[in-house]
């Protein structure tokens, strides 16, 4: 593979993806996240927060979204990365480019997956500043790039899986569906898991849990940062209610890149090997 190529396709994605209005309603959502809380909670001058812990604000506009909104932005970006191609018919135009099967694959996803990134990283810096604008100087910023990266290499697992859902079924609504049930599925069935263990006691509830896509999604971001901050800080996730369900880095780090290889593998292999349709209507 030439790396020059991958490159071409990647920021091919990227133009493409700028040019849907789905991801201009992204960035103003991205916005309205990283800021509005904080204008609001210095407004209404509550008082769940104690003068030492406002330093510490900025995580829970980094963390907060980890539970819900970056899965959705990577759902949303990856889903229609490759059925898109294929529904307006221009995967069979780009394959005719001198560009192999496996540049083609590798470009896109690495397109899509920088944009991704580009969203986590708003986010963080808008973040920071919402926070100090609000409530002053922020602490324990040698967490913040250790966080972030955290959460962006968490993020990668629920886009392999909807890019590997797209690829399969070639159909970016249900690609879209299909993706966003494994996520809500492990989601839920978490819950449903940590309830019973709490109710039996019995180890093999949360050790299934622990397997569950979600629980290295969430969790790791959260280990990452309690390692930073000091009690006041620590104190936020209790009041926040914010947990990790796992309590190992290196599981957590495990689990992501085994479950978002395994998604690319699927998709690769079924690309390389798939015929390549004039357009799926």
């Amino acid at each position: 593979m030439r790396l020059d190529r991958i490159a071409a396709i990647a920021s091919y994605e990227m133009r493409r993806a700028f040019a849907r209005k789905k991801v201009l309603a992204l960035v103003i959502l991205t916005i309205l996240i990283s800021t509005v809380p904080y204008y609001l909670l210095k407004s209404a001058n509550v008082s769940i927060f104690t003068p030492d812990q406002y330093g510490y604000l900025w995580v829970l506009g980094i963390l907060i979204p980890n539970g819900f909104f970056i899965p959705f932005t990577a759902l949303l970006i990856a889903a229609g990365s490759m059925a898109e191609e294929y529904e307006q018919g221009t995967a069979e135009v780009l394959l005719s480019k001198p560009i192999s099967r496996d540049e083609f694959i590798s470009g896109k996803f690495i397109g899509g997956l920088a944009l991704l990134q580009l969203v986590i990283l708003l986010n963080a810096i808008l973040t920071l500043s919402s926070a100090t604008i609000t409530f002053g100087d922020q602490s324990a910023l040698e967490a913040l790039p250790w966080t972030v990266g955290a959460q962006a290499l968490s993020s990668v697992v629920f886009y392999s899986v909807a890019f590997m859902s797209g690829e399969l079924v070639r159909r970016s609504s249900l690609s879209y569906i299909i993706a966003s049930a494994v996520y809500f599925s492990s989601a839920i069935a978490g819950i449903y898991l940590r309830v019973i263990y709490q109710a039996t006691l019995n180890p093999w509830y949360q050790t299934v849990d622990y397997y569950l896509p979600t629980s290295p999604v969430g969790s790791l971001p959260v280990l990452v940062s309690q390692q930073y901050l000091p009690p006041p800080g620590l104190l936020l996730f209790r009041l926040l209610g914010i947990s990790a369900v796992e309590n190992s880095i290196p599981f957590s780090l495990l689990l992501i890149i085994i479950y978002s290889s395994i998604c690319f593998i699927i998709a690769r292999s079924y690309f390389l090997y798939a015929d390549i349709s004039k357009k799926v209507s």
